[in-house]
């Protein structure tokens, strides 16, 4: 089915695989939830209906798709049995977030700046980042405001990704040195 972007409600889902929960893209159309596949400029529109027609066709059971045009882009959008709800509380982007995915782009090349530093006179602290420019990262990224940017940078925390180097002080949006747990 092809589609204009306005014909559909873009929304943020909870995807479950068995305890594992994490946020993605999604579409709500008349009542039925989508998630992001792949997207094509609108030149290649044909490649896209072609794509999608064979993910409608070939799997058993068969999977529904939209193709929705937003702009010069078109995105084929597909129905996902592990869906399990809308995100409509902003919170819960922070509850849900899967850590390992975050982690991981964190670390990369492209993540937060990960360096030597040091304070004065103490000995220097191998592989960190600053929690302001954690924060920037984070917001930038997942389009999180400042605020839960920092509440997803406690749970990262709270949940052995990450230490504080300066103290035990929570995360923060300020100068204190992080290092990710697997870097000591």
């Amino acid at each position: 089915m092809l589609l204009k972007s306005q014909d559909v409600s873009y929304c943020q889902l909870v995807r479950q695989f068995g305890n594992t929960s994490e946020i993605v893209s999604g579409v709500n159309y008349q009542g039925n939830l989508f998630v992001r596949g792949n997207s094509y400029p609108q030149h290649q529109r044909q490649i896209a209906i072609t794509e999608m027609r064979r993910s409608y066709l070939d799997p058993e059971p068969v999977i529904a798709c939209l193709l929705v045009e937003d702009g010069n882009i078109v995105t084929i959008w597909y129905e996902d049995r592990y869906i399990t709800k809308i995100v409509e509380n902003p919170d819960e982007i922070v509850k849900y977030y899967n850590l390992a995915q975050l982690v991981e782009a964190m670390r990369s090349p492209q993540g937060v700046k990960i360096e030597n530093r040091s304070q004065s006179f103490r000995l220097p602290y191998l592989r960190c980042f600053i929690g302001r420019e954690g924060v920037d990262w984070i917001s930038e990224r997942i389009t999180l405001d400042r605020d839960r940017a920092v509440r997803l940078g406690q749970r990262l925390i709270d949940d052995n990704w990450l230490r504080n180097l300066s103290s035990q002080q929570p995360f923060e949006d300020g100068e204190l040195f992080y290092q990710f747990c697997m870097d000591k």
